[in-house]
């Protein structure tokens, strides 16, 4: 299990997780992936047989991310779901659906942790697995993650970046369980510190 940081590819780009692991010649039989400015847990296999049979577990036991969205949260309901169909594609903010041929069905469930004028904190458990889900299903809701340069705008993350001086996109994969081989796995990382942006300044 690795908690991969921010900006850090797991191995398409450098610096990336398969270029760490391959200097140290660890397994690089990765279970999940995260997107490169996504931080959180990577789940890498010590023996190739045992990646399908993690990758089943994984997919059905339940992912949650914590991310800072924008805006403050006008909804009454602090529990929710996002199930707008989503393309297995990266998009861009203007439609970040994707083709309606291309779009698939899927299911985001949202926990508002804290809310304030300017910032949602909230986390997000996904029962599937398209590309850029969270992302997407966030900025169709009108609440993009902060520091995202696909969904989000670039002149407000410019000034945000700024203002709080960061340059990351403020989605972290924070929490697994599965079951694997009959035995239960609860694992996480530590949170991410956004209390600067619920702060009497922010």
């Amino acid at each position: 299990m690795l908690n991969k940081p921010e900006g850090v590819s797991v191995h398409n780009e450098k610096p990336s997780l398969l270029d760490w692991l391959t200097e140290r010649k660890l397994p690089v039989n990765f279970v999940n992936r995260l997107d490169q400015q996504t931080s959180g847990l990577v789940v890498v296999a010590r023996d190739p047989k045992f990646h399908e049979p993690l990758s089943q577990a994984l997919h059905s036991g339940a992912k949650t991310y914590r991310a800072l969205l924008r805006g403050g949260w006008k909804d009454k309901a602090l529990t929710l779901t996002w199930n707008l169909p989503l393309s297995d594609k990266a998009e861009g903010r203007k439609n970040p659906q994707g083709k309606s041929g291309d779009r698939k069905n899927c299911i985001t469930h949202v926990s508002v942790v804290r809310t304030n004028q300017y910032f949602t904190e909230v986390l997000c458990e996904i029962k599937t697995g398209r590309q850029h889900q969270i992302r997407k299903h966030a900025a169709l809701a009108k609440h993009a993650i902060l520091g995202d340069s696909r969904y989000n705008d670039e002149s407000y993350n410019e000034k945000m970046g700024k203002m709080y001086k960061t340059s990351r996109m403020f989605l972290h994969a924070e929490e697994l369980k599965f079951n694997f081989h009959g035995k239960d796995y609860h694992i996480r990382s530590p949170k991410m510190d956004l209390e600067t942006f619920f702060s009497e300044k922010a």
